[in-house]
């Protein structure tokens, strides 16, 4: 080992090992200067490395914001295509609501239901004309009935009916 260093001065080796110093001319050999070139080296290369990380990072940034834009603009589309549906369906409640209280208010009173009708059926003698009229103050129709499943629904007496 001791051939290995035997060339090398002992302020040489202080001067390699020392931080703080950053070149100087030590030796006639140009060890300085090698020291030099070789940091100038290191340093371009840190350089272009981190060149080379801020416009990947840039691209990376880029690309995100290009694809939060996307998503946003799709966000809005389906929240404007929700609230729309939110109105179409609060406005059916509305109709279903109002659907109900006429039943509810048309069964209080001895209407029944059959089909998509209601019929009201009275024992009260009168002449066609004036249940007829009754009928018309009521908003309903007077009605005959032709099918025997609706007589059926009707049940046994004479009588006539209001249909809504």
């Amino acid at each position: 080992m001791e051939k290995m260093y035997a060339n090398v001065s002992a302020e040489t080796v202080k001067v390699l090992h020392d931080p703080n110093i950053e070149t100087q001319d030590v030796t006639s050999s140009g060890m300085a200067g090698r020291q030099q070139f070789a940091k100038s080296n290191h340093l371009k290369g840190a350089v272009v490395c981190l060149g080379l990380l801020c416009a990947l990072l840039l691209a990376g940034i880029t690309g995100l914001c290009v694809d939060y834009n996307r998503v946003a603009g799709d966000f809005e589309e389906e929240q404007t295509k929700l609230l729309t549906e939110t109105d179409q369906l609060k406005g059916e409640i509305d109709n279903l609501q109002k659907k109900l209280l006429f039943m509810e208010h048309h069964f209080k009173m001895g209407w029944r239901h059959f089909g998509s009708s209601f019929y009201l059926f009275s024992t009260v003698e009168k002449t066609w004309e004036q249940s007829k009229q009754d009928c018309v103050r009521s908003g309903a129709d007077l009605v005959i009935i032709d099918s025997r499943e609706e007589q059926r629904q009707r049940g046994h007496g004479n009588g006539w009916m209001e249909h809504h």
